[in-house]
């Protein structure tokens, strides 16, 4: 059995309120029946595994998993909308998301998303969503940890979440100052495209990881927790020559650990090499399971943790102890 902390959920309100709108982020209906859902950049296919709960459940009943902890998407493009156009669907999310925690308690665990276009009102969801609908904490775009001066911004934001021992979740999207994003994405064949995506993401996420590591923005937060996607990106990859580069350049300089107390990693979409590399880079212990359901088939991540060469213990911090820790808290 397992506990998932990187799964998406959208409320059948908020689908409702996508298809409505001309721009994207939307919704679109094929004369075929199907849904495509329209990102900033790119389209996914849209179907009930987003939006319907009970099926959800009886997929988490199929594949083993004990629990899932379930987010809205920064790449959705929904919270880096300007204020008007994200809080009332990001509020109705976040209502949704925490009346469904309630309603299969221990095994639906909910993180708000935030209006990211004004600093006070991500701090008042914030406190709405912990206070008054009993979420564990809140996902936050990855590109505002690319620099420590943007990560500076969150400041009052961490304050309130070491104070109240929250949890969140660092995961692919944009800043609202990146609004709207152009497509700048060659002239590929779709393949190409998504690969290319791919490692442009996994860049973005290991300039989090530098940010999140080598500063001290997370030691003034010791009572939270928090965790990035996607094992940190290239990080662990790049580690080596990280510090290998810095030191011949600079002798008297020295790197951090790559491993801090109240910081993890998840296995999202990532197989199992690179899961056995994060193990050695970061520990066991700093490892969670992400599936990305529904984007990625959460029986695909499991089987990629299965299939390492890490100890059976090591799999059990990895599958289910590490997150069992953070929900303790």
């Amino acid at each position: 059995m397992a506990i998932d902390f990187h799964a998406h959920f959208i409320a059948p309100e908020l689908m409702q309120m996508l298809v409505e709108r001309h721009d994207n982020p939307r919704i679109s209906h094929a004369q075929n029946g199907s849904m495509l859902y329209h990102m900033p950049v790119s389209t996914l296919p849209y179907t009930g595994a987003y939006y319907d709960i009970e099926k959800r459940i009886e997929y988490l009943d199929e594949i083993g998993m004990d629990a899932q902890v379930i987010s809205l998407p920064g790449l959705l493009g929904i919270d880096y909308l300007p204020l008007d156009q994200s809080l009332p669907m990001i509020m109705v999310s976040n209502d949704f998301l925490a009346k469904q925690s309630k309603k299969y308690q221990r095994r639906i665990y909910a993180l708000a998303a935030l209006p990211l276009a004004d600093k006070n009102a991500m701090l008042e969801e914030l406190k709405r969503a912990v206070e008054d609908l009993d979420m564990i904490g809140a996902i936050l775009p990855n590109n505002s940890f690319v620099t420590l001066d943007y990560a500076n911004e969150l400041k009052t934001l961490f304050d309130y979440g070491n104070k109240n021992k929250l949890h969140f979740f660092i995961h692919p999207g944009w800043r609202h100052d990146e609004y709207p994003v152009i497509d700048r994405r060659p002239n590929d064949p779709d393949e190409l495209l998504i690969a290319r995506g791919a490692l442009g993401v996994q860049h973005d996420v290991a300039h989090a990881m530098i940010t999140l590591l080598y500063t001290d923005f997370l030691d003034q937060y010791p009572d939270l927790t928090v965790h990035v996607a996607n094992l940190g990106g290239t990080f662990p990859m790049v580690v080596e020559r990280m510090h290998h580069t810095v030191e011949a350049r600079f002798p008297d300089a020295r790197l951090s650990s790559s491993s801090k107390e109240n910081l993890f990693v998840d296995t999202s979409s990532l197989g199992p090499r690179a899961i056995e590399l994060a193990a050695e880079i970061y520990g066991a212990d700093r490892l969670l399971v992400g599936t990305d359901t529904p984007i990625f088939s959460a029986k695909t991540g499991l089987k990629s943790i299965e299939k390492t060469n890490l100890t059976d213990s090591q799999k059990q911090l990895i599958l289910k102890e590490n997150a069992a820790n953070i929900l303790s808290r």
